[in-house]
């Protein structure tokens, strides 16, 4: 009774909701003024250089961009951002990061997108707002045929967006104030990989004429683009013999498995993300927010805490705080002293995968206890 009656409330919410462009000023100040209240007030997070005194978050691609943002019942509840040009329109670091200069091989007049800033307010976390500010950003990958879509995003959100079709296709960066991003791509038409994937944005995709020419072009000169499969595609044999191809034996070389059965083992490395880390870069940074745990698979990295202290972290370690049972902030800077690959666990598919396994929880606790212990010898 209980669960029809909160279906029942989540569906009038929902029929309150209403998503629009922002056309005049006043809007984008409004949505300015709300990434503030998530970003700032909420997370926690210090962005340098983006905060102004009025409490405002934003960015120089604020003027030339499409800002959507949902209302309900006179305030905004989420936001989503997404800027529509050729290679050259986008800022020189953009352009290299995405590496536009290669997908112009594919067509030097083509228009790409960049999605960011895809905001919701807490309470609609569970809902289907995410899903809706996703989808009107999809709209305007067909309205403006672009074929190849960028965006970035957290690690522990990468499981969520490869269910739209997005695919992480090269090693991340830090972007000060939000974390670790890995880059992630989704080719606009590629209706078979939707399919495939179950997207959401399916529906819309069938709406309109759809060639593999670009996903057919993407696999034959951007091979690194498909290097890591979708995790969601990942059978827990396929995972295991992957991580198990890099450390050896999964369970004799990952401390934070120690007192796990195999089963179990198995069970958490398929709810991971692979992602890379380039030597040099700064996977985390002292006060990021933390939704996940890192477990280093391969390469080395030096870890610094506030006390000055230094340590290093190798195969098999884990590496800053773990965000699995909640939302907490990293207490260490981490740097790739070496090109490394890092599992990471998002609390959100670790949450689903501790139902069926409710004893994974208490053996991770334990075993970081232990590390912890070591650390601070």
């Amino acid at each position: 009774m209980e669960s029809l009656e909160l279906k029942e409330k989540y569906v009038k919410e929902e029929a309150r909701i209403s998503i629009a462009e922002a056309k005049s000023e006043a809007e984008r100040q409004a949505i300015y003024r709300f990434r503030y209240q998530v970003l700032v007030n909420e997370m926690g997070r210090n962005i340098p250089g983006y905060i102004d005194k009025s409490k405002r978050v934003s960015d120089r691609l604020d003027s030339w961009s499409h800002l959507f943002y949902a209302e309900s019942q006179g305030q905004i509840i989420g936001t989503a951002r997404v800027n529509v040009g050729g290679a050259n329109d986008f800022p020189q670091e953009f352009y290299n990061i995405f590496q536009l200069g290669r997908f112009e091989q594919f067509c030097s007049q083509s228009n790409y997108l960049l999605g960011s800033k895809v905001i919701v307010a807490p309470k609609y976390r569970r809902t289907a707002l995410f899903f809706r500010l996703m989808g009107k950003c999809y709209e305007v990958v067909r309205n403006y045929h672009v074929q190849f879509s960028f965006g970035g995003c957290n690690p522990y959100l990468l499981p969520i967006y490869e269910q739209f079709g997005y695919r992480y296709f090269f090693p991340g960066f830090q972007d000060p104030g939000f974390g670790f991003i890995v880059p992630i791509l989704l080719v606009g038409e590629d209706i078979e990989f939707y399919n495939v994937v179950r997207s959401p944005f399916l529906r819309i995709a069938r709406k309109h004429p759809n060639s593999p020419a670009a996903r057919a072009w993407l696999t034959e000169n951007f091979s690194e683009a498909l290097k890591y499969p979708a995790g969601l595609l990942t059978s827990e044999s396929e995972r295991w013999e992957y991580i198990a191809a890099v450390v050896g034996d999964p369970l004799a070389n990952l401390p934070v498995l120690e007192s796990f059965n195999e089963a179990e083992a198995r069970c958490l490395l398929r709810v991971g993300s692979l992602i890379e880390c380039r030597s040099g870069q700064q996977l985390i940074r002292w006060g990021d927010v933390c939704n996940e745990l890192y477990i280093l698979l391969a390469g080395e990295m030096v870890v610094d805490d506030r006390y000055k202290r230094t340590w290093r972290a190798k195969q098999g370690d884990t590496v800053g705080e773990m965000g699995l049972f909640g939302q907490t902030h990293h207490q260490v800077n981490v740097t790739a002293i070496t090109d490394c690959k890092l599992l990471v666990i998002s609390r959100f598919p670790f949450e689903k995968a501790r139902r069926s396994m409710p004893e994974m929880a208490a053996k991770i606790l334990v075993a970081r206890m232990f590390r912890r212990d070591d650390e601070d010898e």
